[in-house]
């Protein structure tokens, strides 16, 4: 979207309030409480309303529908996480086109999906960069005594699970559903969101930019239910990477690549999750068997943290020579 064809949609929209206001002219209670739930210079729902609308749609695409849709299946572990997770990709894209088209008024590829070449390329770089940043974690905890290889090729253990080849290649289908629905709403929609929320007489652009990555981080850690502090940070520094890698590109195609293959390399590919019963029926190329403290090695200890500073660190040196700099992309209907 070109600067001038930002401006003239902001124009539309201002020109098609300001005839609402005429119109309508709401005064005292009722105002305040309309003024506190619809911005009439944009005409559209607040952003902590827009952002509250999304959160709570995602969460029933993701814990509600596939239940109903599930409900008396005995499918294999595996396919059952990848159907959950196509039903909650589906949603999301619903809501994105919903909120898109009679909201935002704005094209679906605002969000960061538009796809060609370029996109292709990040989302590649993305994955290569998770890859091998979190391949770290693994020979930090062999190296230190804190865990050995038990087996190889792994198809996991437990009724009905699939063979290794194929509970392989259904972990990876399913993984890459997360990533896309996961960043479509909390970097595209919720963080998009925020930003143009945020934007004020006292905040700037680029402040707007930080205090919206950090608010669709804490948002997207408090998605996830953290029973613990640890595991609320963790995922609070995931979602402050990968809220950078979307601002930074203007594009999902970055952060989709990273999400998908940390999830992987953590739970299939380094086995760096292989804790408690659940993570039996996981199919895994290396299974490690863990006897270091859990602060260290556990799934959100500091080895696995470590490892997530390496990925941020290449996606850092990435951006700066795609782009030159680490300047914020984000562009936006609403934003001048």
């Amino acid at each position: 979207m070109t600067e001038a064809d930002t401006d003239t949609n902001f124009e539309r929209t201002a020109s098609r309030s300001g005839d609402d206001d005429r119109r309508t002219n709401y005064g005292g209670i009722t105002g305040r409480v309309v003024s506190v739930l619809w911005n009439r210079t944009e005409n559209r729902p607040r952003a902590l309303w827009r952002i509250l609308g999304v959160e709570v749609a995602a969460l029933v695409g993701i814990f509600v529908l596939p239940g109903l849709a599930l409900a008396g299946t005995e499918l294999p572990p595996s396919m059952t996480g990848a159907a959950s997770n196509l039903i909650a990709a589906l949603s999301g894209l619903l809501v994105a086109v919903g909120v898109a088209r009679y909201v935002d008024r704005r094209p679906l590829t605002d969000y960061g999906l538009a796809f060609d070449l370029s996109w292709l390329k990040d989302f590649g770089a993305g994955s290569v960069i998770a890859l091998a940043g979190m391949a770290v974690a693994l020979p930090v905890s062999l190296l230190a005594g804190w865990a050995t290889v038990s087996e190889v090729f792994s198809g996991g253990a437990g009724a009905n699970v699939l063979p290794f080849a194929a509970a392989f290649g259904v972990w990876t289908i399913q993984w890459m559903f997360v990533a896309f629905w996961e960043e479509l709403v909390y970097r595209g929609l919720i963080l998009t969101s925020a930003v143009e929320g945020l934007r004020s007489r006292w905040l700037s652009d680029r402040g707007a930019v930080v205090a919206g990555v950090v608010a669709s981080s804490l948002i997207f850690s408090l998605g996830h239910f953290p029973d613990t502090l640890g595991k609320f940070g963790f995922r609070a520094a995931l979602g402050l990477l990968l809220g950078g890698a979307y601002v930074w590109t203007d594009s999902l195609a970055l952060p989709i690549g990273l999400h998908f293959l940390i999830n992987f390399a953590i739970n299939n590919i380094y086995g760096l999750a292989n804790f408690g019963e659940a993570a039996g029926v996981l199919p895994m190329l290396i299974r490690p068997t863990f006897t270091g403290p859990t602060q260290f090695v556990g799934v959100y200890g500091a080895v696995n943290g470590a490892a997530v500073l390496c990925v941020a660190a290449l996606t850092v040196g990435y951006v700066v020579l795609r782009n030159g700099d680490l300047r914020s992309r984000l562009s936006s209907a609403y934003m001048q």
